[in-house]
């Protein structure tokens, strides 16, 4: 936003300040209002993509940790209480596959391939592209924009409320497991 700023750089222990004034782009003609609206819209795209993005990190953590469990235990694998927890965290894996699939389309490579994947565009491949819109928006968000971000908002919060359901009533249940066989728990949302 136009405005005047200070800018601050620390090295070393050392802090130098600078002041910065931002002039509004004089081939523009957005007014402060439709700024500010361009502005928060951005930045609420903004904020449900790193909310996303931690979904999937801590999915994927989630994953790693088991399956880091499942090749340390390889040599138990014998023992009944040990295989009982293998098995329970292959199929949790899977099910923590098949939530980031919901996410985002982990398998993609290019941008081609996640619009011709089967099952279409996941969130992640949906909320992208509002950013650079807001960016390169000529004036404040259109009616279009607020509603497709309100959908995928509200998309988000279901996504949300499984993930962490996929936690207590998944990985819980194997982190009371591992507790009783006396091994490390798996930590969520590092």
């Amino acid at each position: 936003m136009p405005g005047a700023y200070t800018v601050r750089l620390t090295v070393d222990g050392r802090t130098a300040t600078s002041p910065l004034l931002i002039v509004a782009d004089p081939r523009g003609s957005l007014s402060p209002s439709d700024l500010d609206a361009q502005l928060a819209y951005s930045l609420r795209v903004r904020d449900d993509i790193s909310k996303l993005t931690g979904l999937v990190n801590e999915v994927r953590s989630v994953r790693e940790q088991l399956q880091g469990r499942i090749k340390a235990l390889e040599p138990r694998k014998s023992e009944a209480p040990v295989a009982e927890l293998l098995q329970s965290s292959e199929a949790v894996i899977k099910k923590a596959d098949a939530l980031e699939d919901r996410l985002h389309n982990p398998t993609a490579e290019v941008v081609y391939d996640i619009l011709a994947m089967r099952g279409g565009t996941r969130l992640y491949s949906r909320l992208s592209p509002l950013q650079m819109w807001a960016i390169e928006a000529d004036g404040p968000p259109t009616a279009g924009m607020t509603q497709v971000i309100e959908l995928q908002e509200q998309e988000l919060a279901q996504l949300e409320r499984e993930t962490r359901a996929f936690f207590s009533q998944e990985v819980a249940p194997i982190n009371a497991t591992a507790a009783k066989l006396g091994l490390a728990f798996v930590v969520i949302g590092r």
